[in-house]
């Protein structure tokens, strides 16, 4: 099953018949860690692979175990951009994940926590994902002592996660509200209520494509159910402002954004060379004249294009074309 989740662009949990045209996916992250080991930020080798060893026994029954040990550097990089593990992981030599065959349940091992349970899911499905992860924490809970305190609640290596170890997000597809200029007061609004937003691979990345995550910042002093409904209210509210903004396009300045859109559809269909960024930012503004209704629609998968533009999934491309030619082609041909 390896070979699955390293040859397919797009997970089984997201093959739909219809894309959405503002959420793309959810996301439910628990951070877990055990009683009797040190953090990881103060492992020894020793500790790492006792950690992983323990965790091992637990979820290997139920998860396919990937150890990125065994992985090249191409091969670990395939798995963040699919978002099945975080970029701190690969700094861990000892670093795991455990899979489920859709791809929709990840656990990492030995990331800033012991344990990362994240399960991802299509449209606004927090509630539905939430009680997936408190499965997979109860399997792990009736097995392995977790570090838990009864007044703070558990136990993590950062601070913020402290609480409910619980980080809900929603990744969002916004043009009209980045087009506008209106991303700067959304974040300075919701930042109030403990909520905040990242670029596309989450803390410290840029908005690719014009795509978001919007999670909450606090993990103390809330319950869980309170910090996702709280989510989905925030997220109702960003896609409310982000369909006015749309409308204002379409009715106002419709030539504009036309222009805009078919320049992108024009650059997609016939460039020779083009890079990462163009080509998100290209997919996204066409994206947004097929959900307007600016341009007929056409084949054109949006989550399944931006993951495979991204260089991980180009590398085993024809190795002898220039990374930019290849993405170009690729593009020209789905199109």
């Amino acid at each position: 099953m390896l070979d699955k989740h390293l040859s397919h662009t797009l997970s089984d949990w997201m093959q739909q018949e219809t894309e959405q045209p503002i959420i793309l996916s959810s996301r439910i992250r628990l951070a877990r860690n055990l009683e009797n080991f040190v953090h990881p930020l103060m492992y020894d080798e020793q500790t790492a692979l006792e950690v992983l060893e323990e965790v091992s026994a637990v979820l290997k029954p139920h998860y396919e175990e990937v150890r990125l040990s065994a992985l090249d550097k191409n091969e670990r990089q395939i798995l963040v951009i699919k978002h099945l593990v975080s970029k701190e992981l690969l700094a861990q030599d000892h670093g795991a994940v455990f899979l489920n065959e859709d791809e929709s349940v990840s656990i990492m091992v030995n990331e800033e926590d012991h344990i990362r349970i994240q399960v991802l899911g299509p449209e606004l499905s927090l509630d539905e994902l939430y009680s997936k992860a408190l499965a997979v924490d109860s399997l792990i809970d009736e097995k392995l002592t977790l570090s838990f305190d009864e007044t703070l609640g558990y136990l993590t290596t950062c601070p913020t996660n402290i609480g409910t170890g619980l980080r809900a997000s929603v990744m969002l597809h916004l043009p009209g509200l980045s087009i506008m200029n209106r991303m700067g007061r959304i974040a300075q609004a919701i930042n109030r209520f403990g909520y905040t937003i990242r670029g596309i691979y989450g803390e410290g990345t840029q908005a690719l494509g014009h795509v978001y995550q919007v999670s909450n910042q606090l993990t103390l002093g809330k319950t869980e159910e309170a910090i996702i409904e709280d989510l989905k209210q925030i997220v109702e509210q960003i896609i409310t402002e982000e369909e006015g903004m749309r409308k204002r396009l379409k009715d106002y300045d419709y030539i504009e954004t036309a222009d805009r859109v078919y320049r992108s559809l024009g650059v997609l269909k016939y460039a020779q060379l083009i890079t990462a960024e163009e080509a998100s930012l290209r997919l996204s503004e066409l994206k947004m004249g097929i959900d307007m209704g600016i341009v007929e629609p056409m084949p054109f998968r949006f989550n399944e294009l931006m993951v495979a533009i991204q260089p991980p999934f180009l590398a085993t491309l024809e190795e002898a074309i220039p990374v930019n030619e290849k993405r170009a082609k690729m593009l020209r041909e789905h199109l």
